[in-house]
C-alpha cells in the first residue's frame, strides 16, 4: 500500500486522475478496527499535508490545516511545527498511513501508524509513528507524536 517509486506530484495527480489515492486504501482496510471517526482524523491528517504545499491556493505554503490536527500544548509541538513549515515550504510533500493498530477508549486512543512521506527527488522515508489522540470538545486532537523529529528536512 505504500507510495514508494512516485513523487509528490506524480502521487497528486495520481489521486486526482482518479478519485482515489492510497491513503485512502489504507485507512479503508483499517476501518475493520478503527472507529469511523477515528479513520476520517487519519484521512484528513493525510490529506491536509499533502495539500500543504499550496494551501492557500495562490501558491504558498500554509501548514495551518495540518497543524489544526495537533494539540499546541503537546510535547514537542513547537518543532514538530517549525519542522512540517520547513518541509512544506521547500516542496510538495505526498503522504501515506496507514493505520496498524488502534487501542484505547472514546475520549482517548493510541494509534500505531505506517507513515510514509514522498518528497521529490528524495528516497521516500517511512517510519512506524506512535500517535495518541485525544478528543477535545467533540474532535480528536494529537497529543502524543513518535517520532517527534519524523517532518524533520
Amino acid at each position: 500500500m505504500p507510495a514508494t517509486g512516485h513523487s509528490a506530484t506524480g502521487f497528486r495527480r495520481f489521486a486526482r486522475g482518479t478519485g482515489f489515492s492510497l491513503w485512502t486504501l489504507a485507512a479503508a482496510i483499517a476501518l475493520a478496527q478503527s472507529s469511523p471517526d477515528v479513520v476520517l482524523f487519519v484521512r484528513s491528517l493525510a490529506s491536509t499535508l499533502t495539500q500543504a504545499h499550496d494551501a492557500d491556493g495562490v501558491g504558498r505554503p500554509d501548514a495551518a490545516l495540518f497543524l489544526d490536527h495537533f494539540d499546541p500544548n503537546m510535547p514537542g509541538y513547537a518543532q514538530l511545527r517549525d519542522d512540517v513549515e520547513s518541509l512544506i515550504t521547500e516542496d510538495e510533500v505526498g503522504s501515506s498511513i496507514e493505520i496498524l493498530t488502534d487501542n484505547g477508549t472514546d475520549g482517548k486512543r493510541v494509534l500505531e501508524l505506517d507513515w510514509i512521506l514522498e518528497i521529490p527527488d528524495k528516497q521516500p522515508r517511512r517510519k512506524l509513528v506512535t500517535c495518541t489522540i485525544e478528543r477535545k470538545k467533540k474532535d480528536w486532537k494529537i497529543t502524543g507524536f513518535n517520532p517527534i523529529d519524523f517532518f524533520r528536512n
